[in-house]
């Protein structure tokens, strides 16, 4: 089943300006874990906007599970399907307490008292922050707070969520604590699209897309996309960190077998030419 059909989509933010998104076609499985990278500039922003509903194709049409951003009817279930974490979590909390913040969403949407409980539950029990339940969010880490900010769209329950460059701001430990979260979520069934410009991110992504100008120039596994270094290097992008370094070692002489993309298998292969010598 097809949770994303994105369908010769142009986006432009006037008249006048120049296109941000030109006739891209795209789709996404249900329960995928699907990765965008690209430059600044290259439109993955825009484009999360256009599939949650923020934004209205130009030309073209995202259809979320079957409904078209262009039908103005189909919005708001729309934007109840795709939820989307952002960059800074301090720019996210509406509330002084995590509890009060996890249920602003599902407040605005009407839902009874009850149930806005059991969504406040299911919610930060997802992102392991029960224990921080009536703490104050400014006095959170950076990696809680956007764990809190993932609580508050996953009160809503969507199928789809976004992640925004959602991990730029933290520091590793921080984007350790909210991957592993996101692991978890896309492992119980929600698709995840997630916009990221750390390479060792993408490892574990089902596919990858590159963005550039607009367009998708890149497209396959993490092995297929990160095998193409040279090319990837011409779009602004590196290689995640544990690749570079087989690559090097390769290079002078080791025996390393297979396309090496995490620290683990780089590990593993090394203790296996310790283990040979």
């Amino acid at each position: 089943m097809k949770a994303i059909e994105i369908e010769n989509l142009s986006f432009k933010y006037s008249e006048e300006s120049k296109y941000v998104i030109k006739n891209l076609s795209l789709s996404v499985d249900k329960g995928d874990f699907l990765c965008v990278l690209g430059e600044n500039g290259s439109g993955k922003s825009t484009l999360s906007r256009l599939i949650n509903g923020l934004l209205t194709p130009t030309e073209g049409d995202v259809k979320v599970f079957g409904l078209s951003v262009k039908d103005k009817k189909s919005v708001k279930e729309i934007r109840k399907k795709v939820g989307i974490v952002f960059q800074n979590p301090d720019n996210q909390m509406v509330a002084t307490i995590v509890e009060d913040d996890v249920a602003f969403a599902p407040e605005n949407l009407g839902y009874s008292s009850s149930e806005i409980e059991e969504r406040i539950n299911f919610a930060l029990d997802s992102v392991n922050m029960q224990k921080f339940r009536y703490s104050a969010g400014q006095r959170l880490s950076g990696g809680q707070k956007q764990r809190v900010a993932i609580a508050g769209v996953l009160a809503v329950k969507p199928d789809v969520l976004i992640l925004d460059e959602s991990t730029s701001m933290l520091d590793p430990l921080g984007r350790e604590e909210v991957l592993g979260v996101v692991k978890k979520l896309n492992e119980s069934g929600i698709t995840v699209i997630s916009i990221t410009h750390y390479m060792d991110e993408v490892v574990n992504a089902d596919k990858v897309v590159v963005l550039s100008n607009g367009e998708v120039v890149m497209q396959g596994t993490p092995s297929e996309i990160f095998s193409r270094k040279n090319e990837l290097k011409s779009y602004g992008l590196d290689i995640p960190r544990a690749t570079y370094i087989a690559s090097a070692l390769k290079e002078r002489g080791l025996d390393l077998n297979g396309e090496i993309l995490t620290k683990e298998s780089l590990a593993e292969e090394l203790c296996k030419l310790f283990q040979k010598a």
